[in-house]
């Protein structure tokens, strides 16, 4: 038997090694038979819809695939747009060490189906995306409300439970209330829907230990209230200014300050909608820190956004005897939320209280196809105040003929829905104001009119 040399077995184990380099390519991936691309993968954007002409939010991501599932890399991925189908923002590209490529795809202008190809070597694949006629789908997602739409909102507001759980101090001093009124002032805090939400409770001293009207101030904007607010509308309200126990609620994802401090209320934000419920749970939770507060005699002032909050109280709750509410929503139906609602959809939002939220949690939903358009007229349903008409308690109503923030078709709305009703003083009464706009004092004698209006509380 021979022995090899060294030299020999020197030379055999490096043509080993050269045999194993070559069955396994230089990276040490697998080379040869299966490790080719065997298959295109769409990883995410599949089935999008969009605005026609728009670029879809989600990009396309696509993953090369070898027999085994693994990934391929360095490999050379086109996209092709379909005739009419606009393009992507890279016509081709190579993917990485996952063996995935991304691109965005902006529609071409004509509704309807949209495609796009993909390919690497011999393999194809083709993403389909939706273009919508945007006044088309606007068009039907505004038509009147229907009676089961209206029953519908009921039915949920009924099935609610917004209760104040966990209620907490978390401050109190004694403040003025103007006109040199003081009052005893709580901030508080409790849980709802997951979040925590915070509120002020006011019991002015010279209401002592008698029990008094509860008075809800409603802010107006979505950047939360400060106190100063009610310190001015008590300034304003004159005789009656000692005469209630004032509430004071911020809205889910909005803040209520006081004295250079800071209180953030959490969870999502839910315009007009959750805002009631929030304020329902603040209400409650006043009701049994302060014995003072009359839990059936409750009034509501609200301003822009709160006037609106307010009259969809009312709609749901008994306990809500009267409201005042300024230069309010009531109509989600009318032509200018109809626009509103075109020119966010097409990625151009005007700087209108609530419609950052309203995208987020509805308007680019719907356009995405996440939530149908039945879906959509309900949510609309539920912020539209003269739908519930028949269900408010004493309102009255203001509002200025040149306001360019909530315009006065929206006040008409309600009135025109009252007057179906029958429903006048001293039920209901509106003020409408020539070339007064969204500031309570542009519209002459409103301020007097309201002190009328919540001194019923004391008749």
């Amino acid at each position: 038997m021979l022995t090899p040399t060294p030299r020999e077995t020197r030379i055999a184990s490096l043509a080993c090694l050269a045999g194993l380099v070559a069955l396994t390519g230089c990276d040490g991936g697998p080379a040869g038979p299966g490790s080719g691309p065997a298959s295109i993968a769409v990883v995410a954007g599949a089935d999008q819809r969009a605005v026609a002409g728009l670029r879809l939010l989600d990009p396309v991501v696509i993953r090369v695939l070898n027999q085994a599932g693994g990934p391929v890399a360095g490999q050379h991925v086109t996209f092709t747009p379909g005739p009419g189908s606009g393009g992507p923002n890279q016509g081709s590209v190579t993917t990485g060490q996952d063996g995935e490529v991304a691109t965005s795809w902006t529609l071409g202008a004509s509704p309807g189906t949209q495609t796009l190809t993909v390919a690497t070597g011999d393999l194809t694949t083709e993403v389909r995306a939706t273009a919508i006629d945007i006044d088309a789908e606007l068009e039907m997602l505004f038509q009147p409300p229907r009676a089961t739409e209206i029953l519908a909102v009921k039915t949920d507001w009924a099935a609610r439970s917004p209760a104040a759980q966990d209620v907490a101090v978390e401050f109190e001093e004694t403040i003025s209330l103007g006109g040199g009124s003081a009052g005893s002032l709580r901030i508080v805090s409790h849980t709802l829907d997951g979040g925590t939400h915070y509120g002020a409770v006011l019991v002015p001293e010279a209401v002592g230990d008698r029990q008094v009207p509860v008075l809800v101030y409603l802010h107006g904007g979505d950047g939360g209230v400060g106190l100063s607010e009610l310190q001015l509308a008590g300034a304003n309200i004159g005789a009656i200014r000692d005469s209630f126990v004032y509430v004071i609620p911020s809205f889910r994802g909005e803040s209520l300050s006081y004295g250079g401090q800071v209180w953030t209320s959490t969870a999502q934000q839910s315009p007009w909608d959750r805002d009631v419920d929030d304020s329902i749970a603040l209400l409650d939770a006043a009701i049994q820190l302060a014995p003072q507060a009359s839990p059936t005699d409750i009034n509501l002032l609200g301003f822009s956004r709160g006037a609106g909050v307010a009259l969809l109280w009312g709609a749901r709750e008994d306990r809500v005897a009267r409201i005042a509410a300024f230069f309010g929503p009531t109509n989600f139906f009318d032509p200018w939320v109809k626009e509103i609602v075109r020119q966010t959809a097409l990625r151009n939002p005007p700087p209108v209280v609530g419609i950052p939220a309203l995208d987020t949690l509805i308007i680019q939903p719907y356009i995405r196809g996440d939530i149908s358009t039945a879906e959509t007229r309900i949510e609309l349903v539920r912020r539209s105040g003269f739908l519930f008409a028949q269900d408010l308690p004493q309102v009255q109503l203001h509002h200025g003929t040149a306001d360019f923030v909530v315009p006065v078709s929206q006040a008409y709305a309600l009135i025109d829905a009252m007057d179906e009703l029958g429903r006048g003083v001293p039920d209901f009464e509106a003020f409408i104001y020539q070339d007064g706009g969204h500031d309570p004092f542009s519209l002459v004698d409103a301020l007097p009119r309201t002190v009328d209006f919540l001194s019923r509380a004391f008749q």
